[in-house]
């Protein structure tokens, strides 16, 4: 019944607001004749405007105007204020965002006046939101700031906590991980204030997406698991989709495509029952990406073509252009589409336009740019890579940028412009560095190559199976790549050293060089990277397990140099390294080189405060790689679990002593090293005898070996 009421109240506040529009004739008569509004139904209508602007902002902006004029005859200021407040949502939807916020200034200056501290804390959070979309993020976060103090000082716990997700947000959009870390403890305790348990689902299911974005996958499973059963145990089927949602993402990640999809379908029969079509419209996108994940394109471009006819029924042009972008790549991934493929996303790249979202448009150029490759247009092809580079690095999307980039290089130097080439892949190697510094994308890409690599090796192993005479022919021209690659990597090591000793002969005759050293350091450390990408690279068109091997240990040998390299330039004494921070970012490289699934191997390193000269450093970093990827790779075939320990120290005032030891099977009986023909073993004898130092071993419940040196003077 009190529904029923509420809304005859609200009919008959339409009908005089629309009886009152006549007033537009110029019939002064009929003017005095119209109703005039009282402050209650202003705010009636109102709040029915607000409640329709998402799907009819031009409705809001009629009503909105009424309202004003109603608030003005009456001399109603925070009517004015509202009016001018809801206009700027509905041009928000319109995505006029300059009009939003002059419209939002206006409501701001009014509710200031009135000290209306409810109505300037609304409209700076809407103001916030506004200022992200236009890419000023520094104004975003001084709106929001401002916005969580007064509903702070109002006591209005439940829009602090809207702030905190606000917050949270524009940080992520600054890359402040500390900042958003701090943010997300605060949002738990405030959403536990409130009392609400819709609210702390919900920020379980924040702190889920913060784990899935550094990806911490298990951690995140863990978070989005606790909002499930919160939002199970209050009944809310909104966040039990979303919390089910979540977790299908996050096996979507770990490359559990039929496992995602359960749980996306039981997620589409909730959404479908709360009859909330934009957000179905997500998820049938998430679908549609996990059955091409799973090459089921087919399927897939059927739930992106049913997000798209959700989409373009709201009206909602962001999410129709990411649609049309989706089925424009779906098509791109069949292959024998490409004519569909440039259409769809061609449609896509105009509304980005139209709408100036440029990271929507980096993304268009960048598939384009893919899509021309296909159909062999280089030219075309390299243009729109160039244009998606270039807004991607603007605004900031590493994703976008290696992938660009990657692609780039390899088309540059199919057209032999090898300078160019090179460029791209420091340009690329630039994202992997600023990554390997801890952004969070490193991480979930390291997830996504893994995935790929091992699918693709698994691809590799059917066809020897069915293919044995193509796989004898592809051995033999396997053993040539890899007598090249070592020959390669043995040749950049030489050039690496001879680079360096010539720069530390200048360096000690000159110290004022010394900042043109830090630079050499860097560029060394560089192409030694380049090097190693290469490598990888060629390591991709590999077939033979022992030929991969031994491109993957020079790979992991060039990168130990380039590591020496990189602690000099980082470092404010270009003669000598700290050895200790060496061995830890070493083994750390090594351990995510070659941990395997079901395997426990451990490491660990007790190393005294030492710094090393470069010439006893370079060689002793190489027999401490290849000793412990010795012991990775031999010492624990047998065992789920194992470890490696390094001990390093100094033993008298001119003696130091490096201890590599592990608890594996240890070396086979008979086995003698100094005999051993193995190019691994070689390298440390040769390096031993370069430092002069003792090589010596034993064999004890696992393998112990001791390598005994001088300072170099």
């Amino acid at each position: 019944m009190k529904n029923h009421l509420t809304w005859f109240i609200l009919t008959v506040c339409l009908i005089a607001l629309l009886l009152n529009c006549r007033e537009d004739s110029g019939d002064k008569n009929l003017l005095s004749r119209t109703p005039v509004f009282d402050t209650a139904s202003i705010n009636a209508v109102n709040r029915y405007a607000l409640e329709i602007v998402r799907k009819e902002p031009d409705s809001t902006i009629f009503f909105a105007n009424r309202t004003h004029r109603q608030s003005v005859s009456l001399g109603y200021r925070t009517g004015i204020g509202e009016a001018y407040y809801l206009k700027g949502i509905a041009y928000f939807y319109k995505y006029q965002y300059d009009s939003a916020i002059n419209l939002y200034k206006k409501a701001y200056a009014i509710f200031s006046e009135e000290n209306n501290r409810y109505g300037m804390a609304r409209v700076l959070y809407s103001m916030s939101y506004n200022y992200s979309l236009t890419h000023d993020m520094q104004k975003s976060l001084e709106c929001m700031q401002n916005a969580r103090k007064l509903f702070e000082e109002d006591n209005n716990i439940s829009r602090v906590y809207e702030c905190l997700e606000g917050l949270i947000y524009v940080h992520k959009q600054l890359h402040e991980e500390k900042a958003v870390d701090s943010l997300i403890s605060e949002l738990i305790i405030i959403a536990e204030k409130t009392g609400d348990s819709k609210k702390l689902a919900n920020s379980y299911f924040t702190l889920g997406n913060y784990y899935f974005n550094q990806a911490y996958l298990k951690l995140a499973i863990e978070a989005f698991y606790k909002a499930l059963q919160m939002a199970e145990e209050s009944g809310d089927p909104v966040e039990i989709a979303n919390a089910v949602g979540s977790v299908g993402r996050a096996n979507l990640y770990m490359g559990e495509y039929q496992s995602a999809i359960d749980y996306y379908k039981r997620q589409e029969v909730i959404l479908k029952k709360l009859n909330n079509v934009y957000e179905l419209s997500i998820t049938y996108t998430d679908l549609g990406e996990a059955y091409n994940a799973l090459k089921d394109y087919g399927t897939g471009l059927s739930y992106h073509l049913m997000a798209y006819d959700i989409r373009r029924k709201m009206n909602f042009q962001l999410a129709i252009s990411n649609s049309l972008h989706n089925i424009g790549n779906t098509y791109f991934l069949m292959e024998d589409s490409n004519d569909l493929a440039l259409d769809y996303t061609n449609q896509s790249l105009e509304i980005n336009r139209e709408i100036n979202n440029y990271e929507g448009l980096a993304k268009n150029y960048m598939l384009m740019g893919k899509i021309h490759r296909l159909k062999r247009n280089i030219s075309a092809s390299i243009s729109y890579l160039e244009q998606s580079l270039a807004l991607a690095r603007q605004y900031n999307m590493p994703d976008v940028i290696m992938e660009s980039s990657g692609v780039l290089s390899h088309l540059y130097a199919r057209k032999n412009n090898f300078r160019q080439a090179i460029t791209c892949m420091e340009i690329y190697n630039e994202i992997s560095d600023s990554i390997a510094s801890g952004e969070n994308y490193k991480r979930i890409t390291q997830l996504e190559m893994q995935n790929a690599f091992d699918k693709k090796q698994n691809e590799v192993e059917m066809a020897h199976r069915e293919e044995k005479i193509e796989y004898e022919t592809e051995l033999r021209r396997n053993k040539l790549v890899r007598n090249y690659s070592l020959l390669l990597g043995l040749l950049v090591i030489s050039f690496g050293i001879y680079m360096f000793y010539n720069y530390r002969r200048s360096r000690k005759a000159n110290k004022e060089k010394e900042a043109l050293l830090k630079e050499i350091h860097h560029r060394v450390k560089n192409n030694l990277m380049v090097v190693s990408s290469l490598l990888n690279l060629q390591s991709g068109s590999i077939t033979d397990d022992k030929t991969k091997s031994a491109v993957k240990e020079s790979q992991s040998r060039v990168k130990s140099m380039a590591l020496i390299h990189q602690l000099l330039y980082q470092s404010e004494m270009f003669t000598s390294i700290d050895f200790a921070k060496y061995l830890k970012q070493l083994m750390s490289s090594l351990q995510n080189t070659y941990s395997h699934p079901g395997k426990n191997i451990t490491y660990s390193i007790r190393a005294d405060n030492i710094r090393l000269d470069i010439d006893t450093a370079i060689p002793l970093g190489l027999i401490t790689n290849e000793l412990a990827t010795n012991a990775y790779k031999y010492a624990f075939v047998d065992s789920a679990k194992g470890k490696i320990e390094i001990d390093f120290c100094k033993t008298t005032d001119h003696k130091y002593l490096l201890r590599i030891l592990d608890n594996g099977k240890g070396l086979p009986q008979g086995f003698e090293p100094d005999n051993s023909t193995t190019l691994g073993l070689k390298l440390v004898k040769i390096l031993s005898k370069q430092i002069k130092a003792t090589f010596k071993y034993r064999v004890n419940n696992g393998t112990e070996f001791n390598i005994v040196f001088s300072e170099i003077t």
